[in-house]
């Protein structure tokens, strides 16, 4: 299995929660991260390409970022903010209750990457 298709499966519950947030496959493209809302009854002509990824590490960092807005949105009401204009920002963000638990999952998932893109 390539890093890619690695990184996709390690992420894969991940991308079941997103709603709006895709990976793809594009023939002669490559790899590419969608924006929007898909329906598989009909095509939806809202989806977007958002990233072409030229590696598999600038992959790693799209799914990551996109794990950081599922952790956002499942404690949002814990968390001072109300959105961020760039989601990195909640590293630095978070009130003491939660900081141990956002590090070490975030931890976690960094080390699961670097195992992948180590091989």
């Amino acid at each position: 299995m390539d890093k890619y298709r690695e990184l996709i499966s390690m992420f894969s519950e991940v991308l079941e929660k997103s709603k709006d947030y895709h990976i793809a496959y594009i023939y002669q493209v490559g790899y590419v991260s969608l924006i929007g809302l898909l329906s598989k009854e009909e095509q939806n002509a809202s989806m977007i390409v958002d990233e072409i990824f030229s590696s598999p590490e600038s992959m790693a960092e799209s799914l990551l970022r996109n794990w950081r807005w599922q952790w956002f949105y499942e404690h949002k009401e814990l968390l001072p903010r109300k959105d961020y204009d760039d989601i990195r920002k909640l590293d630095s963000d978070l009130p003491d209750n939660l900081q141990e638990q956002y590090r070490q999952n975030i931890s976690d998932w960094q080390n699961k990457i670097q195992n992948i893109l180590r091989k």
